[in-house]
């Protein structure tokens, strides 16, 4: 046999290192199998695996042809509100006052089903969730006070709506721990943040009946044990529906797969910021991310400001009275294609001058601005992006300093990203 170099060893190495882990053999996953078959679930071809990209998830034993079904969920292993509602708790739960809404209700179930531990129906399931997440709400005071502004504000707000959400049901949860013995001390913020998550982050798209029971608003939120391990790709195309006919959630592929392949979804066109504020992960190399710029940014880097001689003031207030009017004002974007067709026509809007103000609408039907304007936009845009460059690398720095965390590289990531559109601009 013809004897293999070191090249050759180190070849082999790193493939390896880059094969999936099957991960059906883990305890956990062997009941959550186990179970779910019980329950009449025949899907054998997807198995648990740990990914090197993208950790756990969910690979195919034989290859998928476009509209194969990846994974056929039977109702019974769904957790909707009317599980909820048929549930041993079901009846206080139609009892409570005021109405409780889809969300709540969910939450509660969770709380209440993880506090039973073993002795609960759904606890294969309940067992290998995350008991942690990594969306900013689970971000510690010192990491959220170093986010960037455009991650920072939705990043509090998310907090503040947990909290709330929390504090409408707190009563009827400290009520449930007088209730039943095992849910003494493990109904608090805690748990139920955890909940929360599980739900908007794993649940999917099922539209339900209004229940009289229920607060009269939307129901659309279903968790399909097993199913949630299929991760999210920008790439990729699926159809997903309830079937009435199998009574199953089902999910179809638009795209084709090869044996031992990770199968994906799509949660839709989402940007690593919102994949980062919903989900708690990012994508590398998203093809939907974007750097999105603030009209007051824009006018910060404009040499005409409001604050200048009465004529530039004049000036600039029937530029803002024009954007705001035509509502231009938001989603002023740029990405690695270059800047938004808005955030352009923002640009030269604001560097027009009094008279070539007054035909302003032209551009909008593909007509051309002065040469003076379409200079003047130009280096606008690259001051803005310059300036954004900088406010960029000031976050890179300050996020830094901080401890080692998941939630400190994923932070990183983003502004990496960011950094790349940026610089493919100037």
């Amino acid at each position: 046999m013809k004897k293999r170099g070191r090249t050759w060893r180190c070849r082999r190495r790193r493939i390896q290192m880059q094969q999936p882990v099957n991960l059906s053999s883990t305890t956990g996953l062997i009941t959550l199998r186990q179970w779910m078959h019980k329950a009449d679930y025949h899907g054998n071809h997807l198995i648990p695996a740990l990914f090197t990209d993208t950790g756990r998830g969910l690979m195919t034993l034989k290859p998928l042809k476009v509209d194969d079904v990846i994974i056929s969920i039977p109702k019974r292993l769904l957790i909707t509100t009317q599980t909820t509602l048929d549930s041993e708790i079901g009846d206080y739960i139609k009892s409570c006052t005021p109405k409780l809404t889809p969300l709540q209700v969910l939450c509660i179930f969770l709380m209440y089903e993880k506090a039973k531990g073993l002795n609960s129906s759904w606890h294969p399931y309940i067992s290998v969730l995350p008991q942690v997440y990594t969306t900013p709400a689970y971000f510690s005071n010192e990491e959220l006070t170093s986010l960037p502004r455009f991650l920072s504000i939705q990043a509090q707000q998310q907090v503040l709506t947990v909290k709330g959400a929390y504090e409408a049901v707190a009563d009827i949860l400290v009520t449930m721990e007088t209730m039943f013995a095992f849910c003494h001390g493990v109904m608090g913020f805690e748990e139920f943040r955890w909940a929360w998550f599980v739900i908007n982050t794993r649940s999917v798209y099922m539209k339900q009946d209004v229940s009289e029971f229920l607060q009269p608003e939307v129901n659309t939120y279903a968790l399909a044990p097993l199913l949630d391990l299929l991760n999210h790709s920008p790439t990729v195309e699926v159809s997903a529906a309830y079937n009435k006919s199998s009574q199953c959630y089902e999910i179809k592929t638009k795209t084709p797969y090869k044996k031992y392949d990770q199968v994906f979804i799509c949660y839709g066109p989402h940007d690593n910021t919102k994949l980062l504020l919903e989900y708690g992960f990012t994508v590398p190399h998203n093809p939907h991310n974007v750097v999105m710029f603030e009209i007051d940014e824009i006018i910060k880097y404009l040499t005409c400001q409001l604050s200048s001689q009465h004529s530039h003031g004049a000036l600039m207030e029937k530029k803002l009275q024009i954007l705001h009017s035509n509502q231009m004002t938001s989603d002023l974007s740029c990405s690695l294609d270059g800047l938004s067709w808005k955030l352009q026509t923002v640009l030269r809007i604001l560097c027009m001058d009094f008279n070539e103000l007054n035909s302003w609408k032209r551009i909008l039907t593909g007509g051309e601005c002065s040469k003076q304007t379409e200079l003047k936009s130009k280096q606008l845009a690259n001051e803005c992006i310059q300036g954004a460059l900088n406010s960029n690398q000031e976050t890179v720095q300050k996020v830094r300093l901080l401890p080692t965390s998941q939630h400190v590289d994923l932070v990183l990531s983003v502004c990496e990203e960011r950094k790349l559109i940026l610089e493919s601009q100037l």
